[in-house]
């Protein structure tokens, strides 16, 4: 007889056996499997989520949207604390997406989701998903829940390019995460499921009752208010249209400001998600480029500028450069010569250095004439007489009194009065940045300053006028009011920067004086008082002009137009009466229901 057979135990005991050796490879192999997974693999910090790029946002004065930044990578995002999130809208995307969240050990639900998204690991393969379970444990043990959901709440995509419920609440609802209801809440995060469907109404009503219902079952929210909520809240119209050609140039000036003024380049603005809060004003802007654009031309390299600026701050009120960004040339920041609108500067320097010259003192304004051995020629062979007074001289754009002017004074003074107004002290001309408001081959300032042969850009010409219209006091126009991150930390405060503080550069009679003398310049609608010149200067000794002009202002708003060919200096047939007509088109329309102030 087998002998195994008589001891049926002897059996059991083997199957015992191989039975605990299955259970200790079947428990035990996973275990330190996960235990070595555990401590090799790293978890995402939610904290340098605040590091990632986020969208950089553009504000008008009023407080409205001029435009959006988005990442390099594309799409919407602006990084937010948990405590700028309302409880509301965290129970919402916990009713949606995990409603054990809080008391659960990361497997699964937005641990793993937020695992998933930081680090960009799919895990599509049996592996990579058990790596992925193994970060979320070890995330779940390592950070905090408020953590791992502020890092979720700023990673998850929304719907409508918005990556994370800060640009969501902006996308669907055009205000900020922490002004969201409850309503509104449950409706985004009820997009995180399939984003796709965003736009379909039936979908988003399902989702929106469903997490309202379960926010109500955990007791997030009570029968009361969820009563109130009878139908889904309406988005608004999605953001499709692009920033205005016109104005691709101001994000120009404002982006190279901010790194000018506050040493934030746009890599630091994408960084803190900034909020730029510009001094463009957006009627005012849509004025200006109806204006500018009513230029007509048959040559098609012709062109114009419009800079205004508030004198009283030194805000930039609107601003066109062209409406072509293409072109690659932004008008209103391009040298070309400034002509007889130069003149009120040398008047004002003629006054710092004689104050005995009034607007009744009188010069000889023949044409021609030889002024230190120089031939002078008044445009289009104008002639003021033996015995013109300067009033007289500044109205007719008389060279010949302006060039004595300055011949008298000596034409450095000139140069330093203009640079006090603010005219720029280095121009970019023909592609060479060098000092300003001097002769290229004898790197000296010449009487010839005084006929504007100078190239200075119109940005600079406002700048300037805006210091005669403010009574001599010199304040730097800028674009950006503030800065701020996502956080809401000040990045950037332009009424903290002394830099822009306001300066009495010349003395208040005396710039009163030259405002006096340009009171008889163009005018506006219903006899406004209005301080303005207008000039051109002549292609060589041709006809035709190469550029034209008008400056001016009211005591509320200072405006230079420029009208001439973008990139080269060529003939055009267009007169003063262009600049004119746009100058005067922008600034009546600006100043309707304006009161009339006297200077």
């Amino acid at each position: 007889m087998n002998e195994e057979a008589t001891h049926p135990d002897i059996n059991w005991r083997r199957v015992r056996r191989f039975g605990y050796v299955v259970a200790a490879v079947v428990i035990g192999v996973p275990l330190i499997a996960f235990g070595i997974t555990y401590g090799v693999v790293a978890t995402p910090d939610p904290k340098l989520v605040a590091d990632q790029q986020q969208t950089v946002t553009l504000y008008y004065s009023d407080g409205s949207v001029m435009t959006t930044i988005g990442p390099t990578g594309g799409g919407n995002r602006t990084v937010v604390q948990i405590s700028q999130v309302p409880r509301v809208v965290q129970k919402a995307v916990e009713a949606a997406e995990d409603e054990t969240f809080e008391t659960n050990i990361g497997l699964g639900g937005i641990t793993t989701q937020f695992v998933r998204l930081a680090t960009g690991a799919d895990a599509q393969s049996l592996p990579d998903q058990w790596v992925q379970l193994v970060r979320a444990a070890k995330l779940g043990r390592q950070q905090s829940k408020d953590d791992i959901l502020a890092g979720y709440l700023n990673l998850v995509y929304l719907g409508r390019g918005a990556y994370g419920i800060q640009a969501a609440a902006q996308a669907y609802f055009g205000k900020n995460v922490g002004e969201l209801d409850a309503s509104e809440a449950a409706f985004l995060a009820g997009c995180i499921d399939q984003p796709a469907k965003d736009e379909d109404e039936t979908w988003t009503k399902q989702q929106w009752t469903h997490v309202l219902d379960r926010m109500v079952a955990n007791g997030w929210l009570g029968q009361d208010e969820r009563a109130r909520y009878t139908v889904p809240p309406k988005p608004i119209m999605p953001v499709t249209g692009s920033l205005p050609p016109a104005r691709s140039f101001i994000v120009q000036q404002v982006l190279a400001e901010a790194k000018q003024m506050a040493g934030l380049d746009e890599d630091v603005l994408r960084h803190a998600g900034a909020q730029v809060h510009t001094t463009i004003d957006p009627k005012a802007q849509t004025m200006a480029e109806s204006a500018a654009q009513s230029l007509r031309s048959a040559d098609p390299d012709v062109g114009d500028a419009l800079v205004s600026i508030n004198p009283s701050t030194g805000a930039i009120v609107s601003w066109f450069g062209g409406d072509n960004p293409a072109q690659g040339v932004d008008t209103a920041d391009n040298a070309a010569q400034p002509g007889p609108t130069f003149q009120p500067l040398v008047l004002m320097a003629a006054l710092r250095t004689s104050p005995q010259i009034t607007l009744a003192s009188q010069y000889d304004g023949t044409s021609p004439l030889t002024i230190g051995g120089v031939s002078v020629k008044n445009f289009s062979g104008a002639d003021c007489g033996p015995q013109c007074a300067l009033g007289d001289a500044m109205h007719n754009n008389t060279n010949t009194v302006f060039y004595k002017l300055t011949d008298d004074i000596g034409p450095a003074k000139v140069a330093t009065t203009a640079f006090e107004a603010g005219v720029a002290q280095t121009q970019t001309i023909g592609g060479k940045t060098g000092p300003a408001l001097r002769s290229s081959d004898k790197d000296q300032t010449t009487d010839s300053i005084a006929m504007g042969s100078y190239p200075v850009r119109p940005r600079d010409m406002a700048q300037a006028y805006a210091t005669l219209a403010a009574n001599g006091k010199y304040t730097p126009a800028h674009f950006i009011n503030a800065v701020v991150a996502s956080t809401g930390v000040s990045l950037y405060d332009a009424k903290a920067n002394a830099h822009l503080a306001p300066t009495q550069v010349f003395e208040t009679a005396q710039a009163k004086m030259v405002t006096q003398s340009m009171l008889t310049g163009p005018g506006l609608d219903g006899g406004r008082p209005v301080a303005a010149k207008a000039g051109s200067t002549a292609f060589l000794d041709t006809a035709d002009n190469s550029d034209a002009w008008t400056v001016g202002y009211t005591p509320q708003v200072v405006t230079a137009v420029w009208v001439g060919h973008r990139k080269d200096l060529a003939p055009m047939k267009e007169g003063v009466d262009v600049p004119t007509s746009i100058w005067q088109q922008y600034m009546n329309a600006y100043l309707q229901g304006k009161p009339a102030t006297q200077f």
